[in-house]
């Protein structure tokens, strides 16, 4: 069994919350990436972004992941671009059970339409599109750096999630 869990999926699939209640339930340490990026840059992804570029944050993203995910008994909650940096994956693979948070597009597109501080989605004329356009070329990539997958809908209880990773994570 490895030693954390990492979870992985487009931005809005809920890592974050089902990461805070499955480490709770699991009696393991929270990890948010994107908050120790904020933490470390004392400024918000939003800022990074725009002042810094995508290229600076992604340096950063893959520093903090190698850092973070060489720990012990952690539930990882990844960005949802951190899939495109193979030494991402590699340093999760080697240490964590991954896990893809694989969210339906009406999904994503309820939980991230009126939000301002995803930088990838800000100025977007059709953010639906946009979603479809990006997950589209992520899917991949996701799906065969995971350990497991599990479907999301706007219906799915966090609970019931947690439950299905705390057993596929026992029982891998």
């Amino acid at each position: 069994m490895k030693d954390n869990i990492a979870l992985i999926g487009f931005m809005g699939s809920g890592k974050t919350t089902i990461g805070k209640l499955l480490a709770k339930t699991m009696e393991m340490k929270f990890v948010d990436i994107d908050k120790i990026i904020e933490a470390t840059e004392k400024k918000s992804i939003n800022d990074i972004f725009k002042e810094k570029g995508q290229i600076y944050f992604r340096d950063l993203e893959r520093e903090i992941i190698l850092q973070e995910s060489s720990r012990n008994n952690c539930v990882i909650a990844t960005g949802g671009g951190s899939i495109l940096d193979n030494e991402n994956v590699k340093s999760l693979q080697e240490t964590s059970f991954i896990v893809f948070l694989d969210a339906s597009i009406e999904c994503l597109y309820l939980r991230l339409k009126d939000n301002t501080t995803r930088p990838i989605l800000n100025g977007a004329e059709d953010k639906k599109q946009l979603i479809e356009e990006l997950l589209e070329k992520r899917k991949f990539l996701y799906q065969i750096s995971a350990n497991f997958t599990i479907n999301i809908d706007e219906n799915t209880s966090v609970y019931e999630t947690v439950d299905k990773i705390k057993e596929s994570y026992i029982n891998s």
